[in-house]
């Protein structure tokens, strides 16, 4: 029953990862070729305004998965911050706490869910009508933003799903979901799309994967393990509103935490484009934008094993096997270094050369700036893994340094493209820095402190 992460859930977390982007490369040409300009741009407005209302999220799903482990590993309670060791030595989940656990998220969600369906289906709207109605007849801007918008309010009131797989270790599971789920969205909006039905098409086919994701959450979860068996007879249940609002006054101040970590990632991440699109062009934001996004798939493909064994390194705190957590957490950093230094060496030798081939209208960025930029992302990509293994121990420390450190670079950055002069230099020196002064060694420093003391005291005993 305890969570067991094996060489099948980082597979099929590597495999998801490839036909998740694989499909989206699959999806574009049909949508390129079968939608007008006015649909693929209304299309492409559609994906950036359910972006922004979804920041409501704030970072609960991963506060609400990192409490699942700990719920499905036999602790006791939920605390603010920190654990408590299972003192009862048993790898059972304790299926009680578990049930009001999952009463309260399903609650918040619901609440999120409403907050977001109200702004979809108000300023959404308008907004969506506004940009688009000179160029689209009124039903199929109505009836595709309709469809998108109630997809984006049911994907969100039950996101929790999301977060309980991957709490209790159903790795391979969720990322299965994953696939089928967008192997629906593709089949789907193809037939729709060369029936002639357009943006219509597009949006039922994102509705419908919707509902078959939540659909399949559902059945696989009562499925896995002992749960039907266990948890449906508890969650017929009748709870103490009381010790539900204790709940979700513990885990309060920790997805406020993660909440302020997420946008001091965005702001780290996005400042820099914004800034250059407004100081320096359109052509050298496409080529710093064209790096941004090839590191992301680089990264994404680093961190994946890290990722997969999250929820296992936060059982393993709980039951004491520190040994085990250390020796597989080393595993994740020589895999993700592996790759991260493998990728960058061709990406700075060959990525001139293999947008050559392909008759990219986009040039990468001059060597030296490219060169600046990979070390920056190698950092920082270092300095988020390192503080998601901290997070681990449900314990948040780098939180205000995150936000300031991204508050400085901003300021620094403005300041100065305005008062000094608007090159690139003066937009890459600053997050190159600011993060080195602080975050880029503090964190990691912070772990190699823990491992050091945890060898010391386990040589000790």
């Amino acid at each position: 029953m305890a969570i067991n992460i094996t060489r099948k859930d980082v597979m099929w977390s590597y495999l998801s990862l490839f036909l998740l982007n694989g499909i989206n490369i699959i999806l574009l040409p049909f949508i390129l070729a079968y939608l007008n300009v006015a649909e693929v741009g209304l299309w492409y407005t559609f994906t950036a305004v359910s972006g922004l209302v979804l920041i409501l999220d704030f970072g609960f799903q991963t506060t609400l998965a990192r409490n699942v482990t700990f719920v499905w590993s036999g602790a006791g309670e939920i605390m603010g911050t920190g654990y408590k060791g299972n003192e009862n030595k048993t790898n059972s989940p304790n299926y009680g706490l578990f049930v009001k656990l999952f009463k309260v998220t399903q609650t918040i969600y619901l609440m999120i869910g409403l907050i977001i369906f109200i702004l979809l289906f108000s300023v959404g709207t308008w907004y969506v009508y506004i940009v688009s109605i000179e160029e689209l007849p009124l039903d199929v801007i109505l009836i595709s933003w309709g469809l998108y918008a109630t997809a984006v309010f049911l994907n969100m009131k039950y996101a929790y799903w999301n977060a309980i797989l991957r709490g209790i270790g159903a790795i391979k599971i969720h990322q299965q979901i994953l696939i089928i789920t967008k192997l629906v969205q593709l089949v789907l909006s193809i037939i729709g799309i060369i029936m002639g039905y357009g943006l219509i098409a597009v949006s039922i086919a994102y509705l419908i994967a919707v509902i078959v994701n939540r659909v399949l959450a559902y059945i696989r979860f009562y499925s896995y393990q002992n749960n039907r068996e266990y948890i449906k007879p508890i969650i017929k249940s009748k709870f103490n509103k009381k010790e539900l609002r204790e709940i979700f006054k513990e885990i309060l101040p920790n997805t406020y935490r993660q909440g302020i970590i997420s946008i001091s990632n965005y702001i780290n991440l996005r400042s820099t484009t914004l800034l250059s699109s407004a100081y320096l062009g359109l052509s050298i934001t496409a080529s710093l934008g064209l790096v941004l996004q090839v590191v992301n798939v680089i990264t994404s493909v680093a961190n994946t094993f890290f990722n997969t064994y999250q929820a296992q390194f936060s059982s393993y705190r709980l039951h004491g096997r520190h040994k085990k957590m250390i020796m597989k957490f080393k595993q994740a950093i020589s895999i993700n270094y592996l790759i991260t230094t493998f990728s960058f060496v061709v990406l700075f030798f060959f990525g001139e050369f293999i947008l050559n081939i392909i008759n990219s209208n986009v040039s990468i960025l001059p060597r030296e700036y490219l060169l600046v930029m990979m070390i920056y992302l190698f950092l920082y990509n270092n300095q988020l893994i390192f503080g998601s293994f901290i997070a681990t121990k449900n314990e948040l420390p780098h939180y205000k340094a995150f936000l300031i450190s991204s508050l400085l670079v901003v300021i620094t950055q403005f300041f100065l493209m305005n008062i000094v002069t608007p090159t690139l230099w003066n937009l890459l020196f600053p997050i190159l820095f600011i993060q080195m002064v602080y975050n880029n060694w503090k964190w990691p420093y912070e772990v190699f402190k823990e491992i050091k003391k945890t060898k010391s005291v386990r040589e000790s005993g």
